[in-house]
């Protein structure tokens, strides 16, 4: 009698996931647990008392590192790299000089190299689709104006052309005769306010549109006279909320990324994301982006309404987008393996 072969391999290479704040674990995703890249087993330590450990393991060099935020900071080239959530505006400026920094989200206005550490979504859940989705979105529409960057006059003199084009603030006309007469840190904030305003901007024409099936949790901190629900943080509730629903993303505020923490969030629940085109929108979607992806007001509001009365519609895009995400394993341990050099 022959004995059964098994065909399991051992990881090769070990790769600690290193945070103090739990609050990452919901921007990370299914990327924030534990689990096996092709030869790569990647372990997280995120948490106050697990960081510690990452920080122990740190000194003897077992293994490879990625610190989230500086919390802690890995000095280490060789050993380590350290992703900054929110792109560079972030890196605090006692870190900048170290080459192993990296960003989750690009900011094409910014005069500093970006290296992009870039995170897929792992899509575990079965589909899943309500008779009648609802319109979701989850999300700080209010920001702090300050005339002295960005005037009111301004922002109301071009609501009309950023809602006929996204993507406009991400061009590089766009910012021609500020690049080279602003700092960085007063570019980012132009640029933060105006995105913050265009997305204002889209969720009032949803509403307006779709009325009482549009659900929008946030803070009404500008009383724009929307009927806001409670935000909601438990990651749980997140994902019940997102599934089998239409879940609108306007992109991240500080840059432009199709996959960040709110959209990888809605992929990952099951959620049917409908997005505004973002600067890697055609690398990122290829043909879905016809279907899913909206560079203008209107052509968003008719994606909308098609979703809301075709369910044929809805399930052919949500297969889709699992067949576009069903090899994250693997775009995220080539990821892994140029980001560290492995």
């Amino acid at each position: 009698m022959f004995k059964k072969k098994f065909n399991f391999k051992l990881p090769r290479k070990i790769i600690f996931l290193v945070f103090g704040s739990n609050h990452r674990y919901s921007a990370l995703g299914n990327f924030g647990k534990s689990r096996i890249y092709n030869n790569i087993l990647l372990i997280c330590l995120g948490g106050r008392i697990k960081s510690l450990v990452g920080r122990i393991f740190y000194l003897f060099k077992i293994g490879k590192f990625i610190s989230i935020d500086a919390n802690p900071f890995f000095k280490d080239e060789k050993y380590s790299i350290n992703i900054w959530f929110n792109g560079t505006w972030k890196i605090l400026s006692k870190f900048k000089e170290f080459k192993n920094n990296l960003v989750n989200i690009y900011n094409p206005i910014v005069k500093e190299n970006q290296k992009i550490f870039q995170i897929y979504p792992i899509i575990y859940k079965k589909k899943f689709i309500h008779d009648t989705p609802k319109i979701i979105f989850m999300g700080k529409i209010w920001y702090t104006h300050d005339e002295n960057i960005v005037s009111s006059e301004f922002l109301n003199s071009n609501k009309e052309k950023i809602l006929k084009n996204f993507s406009l603030i991400d061009e590089n006309n766009f910012w021609l005769n500020e690049k080279n007469n602003e700092k960085n840190e007063v570019l980012f904030k132009k640029y933060r306010m105006i995105k913050t305003y265009l997305r204002e901007q889209i969720i009032l024409k949803i509403k307006e549109n779709f009325k009482n099936n549009f659900y929008i949790y946030g803070e009404d901190r500008k009383n724009i006279g929307i009927n806001f629900k409670q935000p909601i943080y438990q990651s749980d509730l997140i994902s019940k909320i997102y599934q089998g629903n239409i879940c609108i993303d306007t992109g991240p505020i500080p840059g432009s990324m199709s996959l960040h923490p709110r959209s990888i969030k809605i992929l990952e629940s099951n959620g049917l994301l409908v997005q505004a085109k973002q600067i890697d929108s055609n690398f990122i979607w290829g043909g879905l982006k016809n279907k899913i992806i909206s560079n203008d007001i209107e052509n968003l509001l008719k994606t909308i309404e098609l979703l809301l009365v075709d369910p044929n519609k809805f399930n052919d895009y949500l297969n889709m987008i699992y067949e576009k995400f069903e090899n994250s394993d693997q775009k995220i341990y080539e990821t892994l393996k140029v980001s560290l050099k492995l």
